[in-house]
């Protein structure tokens, strides 16, 4: 939509972008298994819509926000750049790491809020940086089975949006919310329930 604020922000972020550009497919809203694109520019919009959240910033600040949060995110995910690179292919990217998922996307965005708007900016990249230590790979049911997988396939409900959310701030040290507390409590004595 071009009257849409966040569009003209999500397309400014990928455009201005090299790496961005080149794993973005902008005209479709889905991908086809033999896609040479990671994302899909709605899934960026979802992510930025989430980043930006709250934050009432005019349209130009938010916009080099978002694009500056978007470079550091993805400085922290190596496969992004081999797709771009051409030293791996999308599809394998997107069948083997949970990253480049829409579900992740938005979350990530969450979590760059409370990063840049709920917390102190202070240290925010260097904060970022610890999401490398995180195991993305799908296969690794134990971490994200009911966080963003469900029976072993990825979901965008938005109760797998906030539990992945959960997940990263934790991973971060960033406080949770009062509602993110409830439901982190309520998804812990679910696992020890099965």
């Amino acid at each position: 939509d071009q009257r849409d604020p966040l569009a003209h922000i999500a397309r400014l972020v990928v455009g201005q972008d090299p790496l961005l550009r080149e794993v973005v497919e902008m005209e479709r809203s889905t991908l086809s298994a033999r896609s040479r694109r990671i994302f899909t520019l709605s899934a960026i919009y979802g992510a930025t819509k989430a980043l930006l959240e709250g934050s009432e910033l005019g349209l130009d600040e938010a916009g080099a926000i978002a694009a500056e949060f978007w470079r550091e995110l993805a400085r922290q995910f190596p496969e992004w750049e081999a797709v771009r690179a051409q030293k791996m292919r999308a599809g394998e990217i997107r069948q083997d790491f949970l990253h480049s998922h829409a579900v992740v996307l938005q979350a990530l965005g969450r979590t760059g809020n409370a990063l840049l708007f709920q917390n102190n900016r202070r240290g925010w990249k260097r904060k970022l940086r610890k999401l490398r230590s995180i195991d993305w790979s799908r296969s690794n049911s134990q971490l994200w089975e009911g966080r963003c997988m469900s029976g072993g396939r990825v979901s965008k409900a938005g109760q797998y949006v906030k539990l992945t959310t959960n997940l990263l701030k934790a991973h971060l040290d960033l406080p949770l919310t009062d509602e993110e507390q409830r439901l982190e409590k309520v998804y812990l004595e679910g696992r020890r329930a099965s």
